[in-house]
């Protein structure tokens, strides 16, 4: 794991697989820390000025990861402190793990199973589209999980845990939450 989280960091960042909770726990975080609430997927489409499926059809997963880094810079360039809920491929690129080392990166994590059962057929997402979705998380959580794990000052699994549960337990984890944000 990395370095111990600090008051110094004004930022928490969730990530984690897609249908792990993070732009639901990220919301609740937010609530009882006074934070405000970014959900990167939403401000990525408000910066392109389109969907995330319209910017995959016209020109792919680089093309969506090109306006995606450059949100997140954005986003973790705010003067207030922020919870970030970020896309699930946030770290495959080197640029985005070195902008998220100076937040606190939550890594929520759930068994592939629990994730498909979130998912559903996934048709609403991109990554997943025609795709049976076990299989395409099985490979991305093999893809993924050593830079969730590399990046991460805490990680907390959300198998058979309410979304207030879970980001119950990430203030507990985080106590500079409530020093710095003030609620609860």
């Amino acid at each position: 794991m990395a370095e111990p989280p600090t008051s110094t960091r004004r930022h928490v960042a969730l990530v984690g697989l897609m249908g792990v909770g993070k732009t639901a726990v990220g919301a609740a975080l937010a609530r009882r820390t006074g934070r405000r609430h970014v959900d990167l997927d939403r401000a990525v489409t408000q910066l392109a000025g389109r969907s995330i499926g319209v910017i995959f059809h016209e020109g792919g997963e680089p093309a969506f990861r090109d306006v995606e880094a450059q949100c997140l810079a954005l986003q973790l360039g705010a003067a207030d402190p922020i919870v970030l809920s970020t896309g699930g491929g946030v770290l495959g690129r080197e640029e985005n793990r070195t902008a998220l080392s100076d937040a606190t990166v939550v890594w929520l994590r759930a068994t592939t199973a629990t994730l498909a059962a979130r998912v559903g057929d996934g048709s609403d997402r991109p990554m997943l589209a025609g795709d049976d979705p076990v299989a395409v998380l099985d490979r991305l959580g093999a893809e993924r999980d050593p830079a969730y794990r590399a990046a991460a000052d805490l990680v907390v699994d959300t198998d058979g845990r309410t979304v207030d549960e879970v980001a119950d337990a990430v203030v507990v984890a985080l106590p500079e939450l409530r020093l710095v944000g003030g609620a609860r």
